[in-house]
């Protein structure tokens, strides 16, 4: 079965259910280390929370490892799923050679294999310092991707900011007494007895210049060692970026359809440049600016950086038109054609599925099917369905769309703040959707096969899709065989967290919270 309005797929394929928008956040989690595999380097990332709305987090540098945006990513993560990760060849993933070939593009690439991997239809990406272009450079190849944008502290596209950065910072760190008056070892060269000498230099007289209060500075520098920065990718990311840089074009056009925001500190290094020109290029753009920091406000403002990241991430884009797509894309989301086709697509498709911890339902869309097998189910397959949908998003239409081959004498038991709803062949028809709609349906669905030695009832792929990502869900399937010789020999998946199971000699409940594609199995044996 399939549900669908513009913009959006929802599929339910013999019961199985494609969703895509609201899901509550639990609680935020423990900060767990996963990895995955991108060409040929497994690469490492943190990831935080659990939520269908995905942040990532890149850090600045380039060439610098991201742990220290780790305060950023707690305070998120009780409402957000959020990921951090050092780039290829720094930090944790540092790799033998020295700088990847062709950088930028191979950045771009790890970034939206950890979206494949995440199984994420779009990231909200906060990026800080140069993890801002960064950004902008993904936005750039993927912009259908992007939920959002926010950048911290900003070194803009034209690098404006980056022209008398080495004066200011060279004349904060004498006032500041990091070296003498009269002293020109600021002016320490790369041809240094070593490359960790250099790093050194740049943490213990450089990085406190990036603090509005360089006594804070120099403490928050003794937290990072030479391994934390990467020379090499530093030289080569600046290369790079200018042989390829954002024009001002993308960003207008990516701000017709994503929220674009700006946080950024009045005693930056980078300011007053960088806002002028992000203000040039967006005239309308969404900007903050923090008083008494400078390139780190989570560290020297907290209270101040927090509620302006919170407003920021609340802050709505224009009406998304769908015009960032190609044309393909765009087909895929608005054509709800070729039924059969799709459901030979699902059947030869499995996808990694993902549970998750239980989350609330209060007030975003779950589903349950219950369904009551018959002495009738041994013989033919077919069983009683009743499926409800709870909290379906207020739209203006919307259609579920059944198995063709699968779903027979379908009928609405009941409806709720939907203004009109009625069967159509193998669908259900619904307009004038408010929030909090429910619809309940009735159907006979083949449901139990029979196999070596019982049966089987095989449900799915259940699913909240957008394009190639997937969103969290909920499904509820309750089976019941009253009076039938039958007995569950197995259950696939076994009852874990995000899968909860209460059997009973003639009947199941089984719920599971997941992100990607489920096909629950029970495996029937014959009861003596």
């Amino acid at each position: 079965m399939r549900l669908t309005y513009p913009g959006l797929k929802l599929y339910i394929y013999s019961l199985s259910l494609v969703l895509s928008l609201g899901w509550a956040a639990s609680a935020k989690g423990e900060l767990i280390e996963l990895s995955f595999q991108s060409g040929d380097k497994t690469l490492t990332y943190q990831s935080q929370g659990q939520d269908q709305n995905v942040v990532l987090l890149l850090g600045g540098g380039p060439g610098f490892s991201s742990w220290n945006l780790t305060p950023i990513q707690q305070h998120l993560a009780t409402n957000y799923r959020v990921l951090r990760m050092d780039m290829r060849g720094i930090g944790q993933n540092k790799q033998q050679e020295a700088v990847p070939r062709d950088l930028i593009n191979q950045w771009i690439k790890d970034i939206d294999r950890l979206r494949q991997h995440e199984q994420a239809a779009q990231f909200i990406l906060i990026g800080h310092s140069w993890g801002a272009l960064m950004a902008q450079l993904y936005a750039r190849e993927h912009p259908h991707r992007i939920q959002r944008l926010i950048l911290l502290n900003p070194v803009d596209p034209n690098l404006s900011a980056m022209q008398n950065l080495v004066e200011r910072i060279d004349t904060k760190a004498r006032q500041a007494g990091l070296i003498s008056q009269n002293s020109d070892e600021f002016e320490l060269s790369f041809d240094s007895p070593t490359i960790e000498t250099v790093i050194q230099h740049q943490l213990t007289r450089v990085l406190p210049t990036y603090f509005y209060d360089i006594q804070q500075g120099q403490e928050y520098a003794k937290q990072f060692g030479t391994d934390d920065f990467n020379m090499a990718i530093n030289h080569a990311g600046w290369q790079a970026y200018q042989n390829q840089p954002i024009q001002a074009e993308l960003l207008q056009t990516l701000a017709q359809n994503r929220a674009i925001s700006l946080i950024t500190c009045q005693q930056d290094l980078l300011m007053p440049e960088s806002l002028q020109a992000y203000q040039a290029i967006l005239p309308k753009l969404h900007s903050q600016v923090l008083q008494q920091c400078a390139h780190f406000p989570w560290e020297e403002q907290p209270k101040a950086f927090y509620d302006a990241l919170d407003l920021a991430l609340t802050r709505e884009a224009e009406v998304d038109d769908y015009s960032d797509l190609t044309p393909q894309e765009r087909a895929w989301l608005l054509d709800d054609s070729e039924l059969n086709e799709l459901v030979s697509a699902l059947d030869n498709l499995v996808v990694e599925t993902r549970f998750l911890p239980p989350f609330d339902l209060t007030e975003h869309y779950y589903m349950t099917n219950q369904i009551e097998l018959n002495h009738e189910s041994l013989s033919t397959g077919w069983a009683k369905l009743t499926q409800c949908h709870y909290n379906l998003d207020p739209v203006a239409r919307l259609q579920i769309v059944y198995h063709p081959e699968h779903t027979k004498n379908l009928s609405i038991l009941e409806d709720k703040a939907i203004d009109l709803s009625w069967v159509e062949n193998k669908s259900i028809q619904m307009n004038g959707l408010q929030k909090g709609a429910k619809i309940c349906v009735r159907a006979d669905t083949y449901a139990l096969t029979p196999q070596a030695n019982g049966y089987k009832v095989e449900r799915g792929p259940f699913m909240r899709k957008f394009l190639d990502g997937y969103y969290p869900l909920h499904v509820e399937l309750k089976i019941s065989w009253p009076d039938l010789p039958l007995k569950v020999s197995n259950l696939i998946p076994s009852p874990q967290t995000g899968v909860e199971m209460n059997l009973s000699d003639q009947s199941l409940n089984a719920r599971y919270w997941f992100r990607g594609e489920l096909r629950p199995q029970i495996n029937f044996s014959e009861a003596p």
